[in-house]
């Protein structure tokens, strides 16, 4: 009761951080797809309260610090490249395919490293820290490129980050609580009223990497990996909102709440 009480909390700090973060992120401005100006940025308003609770929760729940760590570092690499990224660029090949230094290549290099720092402690040679280390950073990119919507990436977050838990409540608890936090977030994304950003999205793929690395066996993982390769390799050639508007499922779970 205590534990579920925790979370709430920092589904209504979420919820009320929005208008209280407006103000800074008004002139961070992105056009959506209906080419409106949106603030962009604003998954600080999650990212903040849930590591704020991940750290107090250290104590009790294993993998708090590792969750709050990549949250945070993913987070901050993101908020970069909605400051002062280049968005003309797009994809892998248009930021590290270039020969000018960009925030996207930054974020990209950057996310591999902070990935093998962080699990380091979880990997018992050198295959299985590389391994781990791209299902962070490759799934955090996914989540960047299916932020094209309002409320896709937080819904994807949401549906993947609840099955993840519900296979390992006991260690997954702090995945638990960032659900939570996104709920409180995703009304004011489906209105259009602010984006998350890559602040948002990057760190949210790359919790997901963290909970597939704790949860999946080495066999697991290397299907994994090879599909994450593949969806982030068909991501260059394929709209992935086409694919989703041509299929009735996807197109109504990507309208749902809009």
């Amino acid at each position: 009761m205590a534990l579920m009480m925790w979370w709430a909390i920092s589904g209504f700090l979420s919820y009320g951080a929005v208008p209280l973060l407006l103000p800074i992120f008004a002139g961070q401005l992105r056009k959506n797809y209906l080419g409106e100006a949106v603030p962009t940025g604003l998954g600080v308003a999650f990212v903040l309260p849930s590591a704020l609770v991940m750290v107090a929760r250290s104590g009790t729940e294993e993998y708090a610090t590792l969750f709050a760590l990549v949250l945070l570092s993913f987070a901050l690499l993101g908020l970069m490249d909605d400051a002062y990224g280049e968005h003309s660029r797009k994809g892998f090949r248009g930021h590290l395919g270039s020969r000018n230094a960009s925030t996207g290549a930054l974020k990209a290099w950057g996310g591999m490293a902070a990935s093998l720092a962080i699990v380091w402690q979880l990997s018992t040679d050198w295959f299985q820290l590389l391994l781990n280390g791209a299902i962070i950073a490759l799934l955090a990119n996914l989540l960047n490129l299916l932020d094209l919507r309002p409320g896709r990436a937080g819904k994807t977050f949401l549906i993947l980050g609840f099955v993840f838990f519900l296979l390992e409540p006991q260690v997954l608890g702090p995945l638990f609580g960032l659900l939570w936090a996104v709920g409180g977030f995703l009304s004011w994304d489906l209105r259009r009223v602010v984006m998350m950003g890559d602040v948002g999205s990057n760190s949210l793929g790359a919790v997901l990497g963290l909970a597939s690395v704790i949860l999946f066996p080495l066999h697991g993982k290397v299907i994994l990996v090879l599909i994450l390769v593949v969806l982030n390799a068909l991501s260059e050639k394929v709209s992935f909102s086409r694919v989703i508007e041509s299929n009735r499922f996807l197109r109504y779970l990507d309208q749902l709440g809009r």
